[in-house]
């Protein structure tokens, strides 16, 4: 029989490193209570066996699972689902009146998450993103060997970017927003990657950008990726890309990961005909949420069976606009 427990200190988190995902340990070490993060643990004899992971949003009123994790040998036994109720259950105690869920599908455990959401009544999932992962064989679709600039359109590492056309691309934003608040690319310059992490200049203004960062030494995730609406059917947006990528090929890094929003249809498109057939892997994410209300079903530790590890990572974050 398992035993479900809030955990609230980082001596406990630390024992359950090793159930989510690195991104999101940092927040089990950090536990404290009435803290935002939430951490549910499954133990069977006083041996860890789950973990279920939450983050509140500032607002108190919203929060985002992060992860739900149950030992293999633990697994089909109901304690996913008792995880996740128990989660929500806590949410709602805390003030919280709905959660959402990304995660991505094409996993072994996705058609397990899948069950778990409807058994708990959360909607249905919505597809979100592309995600796509490529490897040195992309490097030579013929694509990026195709594509050309005007002389009026200048590429240059994010890097030597001024201080005057930062505060240029601010003052435009406020005055005339064009930048899509997801696309900032000030968001996403903690750490990023210089080697290949690229601005634009169109007649010396600066409309575009690419923002990388090294996930491992054979690895660079496209994290944003934005040209001005104006400009964008003039295929400068595929260039600056086709730059990134062929400065990476150059540097032998031979891995590379993005998504694209399934809202940006024109992208989604340019994906699919001519990037997809030199993808190791092209996948999407998907959301859920929940709406709470008063009453959930309590679960015990022989209740309902399911099967074990659910992830809701999502992996790269890349913004395509086109």
């Amino acid at each position: 029989m398992y035993t479900l427990t809030c955990i609230d200190s980082p001596f406990t988190g630390l024992i359950y490193q090793a159930f989510t995902f690195p991104r999101f340990r940092p927040r089990l070490q950090a536990l404290k209570p009435e803290g935002l993060t939430i951490a549910i643990a499954a133990s069977d004899s006083n041996q860890p066996i789950g973990l279920a992971l939450a983050e509140i949003e500032p607002d108190g009123k919203s929060a985002e699972v992060l992860s739900i994790f149950v030992e293999p040998d633990h697994r089909r036994q109901g304690i996913g689902l008792a995880l996740l109720t128990r989660l929500e259950q806590e949410l709602f105690s805390r003030g919280c009146i709905s959660a959402e869920l990304v995660y991505t599908t094409g996993q072994p455990t996705t058609p397990a998450l899948e069950r778990l959401l409807q058994k708990c009544n959360w909607a249905s999932p919505q597809a979100r993103m592309l995600v796509c992962k490529a490897s040195f064989p992309f490097m030579k679709a013929p694509w990026l060997r195709k594509v050309t600039l005007p002389s009026s359109y200048t590429i240059f590492p994010w890097a030597e970017i001024t201080q005057d056309e930062r505060i240029a691309i601010q003052q435009q934003q406020e005055v005339s927003p064009w930048i899509p608040k997801d696309l900032n690319p000030f968001k996403y310059e903690e750490n990023f990657e210089p080697l290949n992490s690229l601005g634009l200049r169109y007649q010396g203004q600066v409309v575009g950008w690419i923002i990388t960062h090294r996930l491992a030494t054979d690895t660079i995730r496209y994290s944003c990726g934005f040209v001005n609406p104006d400009l964008q059917k003039r295929g400068v947006y595929i260039s600056l890309i086709a730059n990134a990528i062929q400065i990476q090929s150059k540097e032998k890094i031979i891995k590379g990961i993005w998504t694209v929003p399934l809202v940006y249809t024109p992208m989604v498109h340019f994906v699919k005909k001519h990037m997809a057939p030199y993808l190791t892997s092209l996948e999407e994410t998907r959301g859920s949420f929940k709406l709470f209300s008063g009453s959930f079903q309590e679960t015990q530790g022989t209740g309902n069976r399911e099967q074990g590890t659910l992830n809701t990572e999502e992996g790269g974050c890349c913004f395509f606009h086109s």
